[in-house]
């Protein structure tokens, strides 16, 4: 009597989901179903998801993020300068506490006017008690605003619109199935320009037959 041979069971293989891209007026690419950024916190995402972990934290993200560090730049000065009206208001009293007024005194001399000079070394020697009470609400209210497009604008990440995560996707792509697809990445339709972006200078259909035959997990729709 033979014995029946036992066939392994079939090995299910996770598909890579298709991203499907909209081909608006002209051929620009925009990645469909993309939720554009709103707020600080979604453009600079990366960093705001780290920099409330510590005060060291947040003077690494302000490193990492320039834009962050101009709205820590206005806290600084306002600490360094209740400093300041401390020291007044101990020298001024009845019996100035000489120790207490060398202490305020000390720590003044180690904060630089400039904030640029004296934020990051600020920020790493706070308390947790005083990172918590001076910082943290103030960078929280923020990152949940939209950025000041007039000075933060070349400082925000390319994937922050539908437009520019296409833009990104493709960037990211090997050159020559780009190429294959028809599409263009283009940088500035003049000199000055600000319009960057992934164009499909073909047909939908066409493209879309050479994504199924070439493999890219993508397809085009009409925007």
């Amino acid at each position: 009597m033979t014995k029946s041979k036992k066939t392994a069971p079939p090995i299910n293989t996770p598909t890579e989901p298709i991203t499907e891209f909209a081909v608006c007026d002209g051929g620009t690419l925009s990645m469909a179903d993309f939720a554009d950024a709103t707020t600080r916190a979604e453009f600079y995402a990366g960093v705001a998801d780290r920099w409330e972990d510590s005060p060291k934290s947040s003077a690494d993200a302000m490193a990492d993020c320039e834009p962050l560090a101009w709205a820590v730049h206005p806290l600084y000065t306002n600490f360094r300068e209740k400093l300041e009206e401390d020291i007044r208001s101990a020298e001024d009293g009845d019996k100035p506490n000489r120790k207490e007024i060398a202490s305020l005194k000390a720590r003044l001399e180690a904060m630089p006017q400039e904030p640029f000079d004296g934020t990051s070394k600020w920020l790493r020697g706070l308390t947790t008690t005083e990172f918590e009470t001076l910082i943290v609400p103030s960078i929280q209210a923020w990152f949940a605003e939209p950025p000041d497009w007039d000075s933060e604008d070349d400082h925000l990440p390319e994937s922050g619109t539908a437009q520019e995560a296409a833009l990104d996707l493709f960037r990211s792509m090997d050159a020559d199935d780009v190429d294959l697809l028809g599409v263009d990445l283009v940088k500035g339709e003049h000199p000055g320009s600000s319009y960057y972006a992934a164009e499909l200078r073909g047909d939908i259909d066409v493209a879309n037959r050479v994504a199924e035959a070439a493999g890219p997990r993508l397809r085009f729709v009409k925007g």
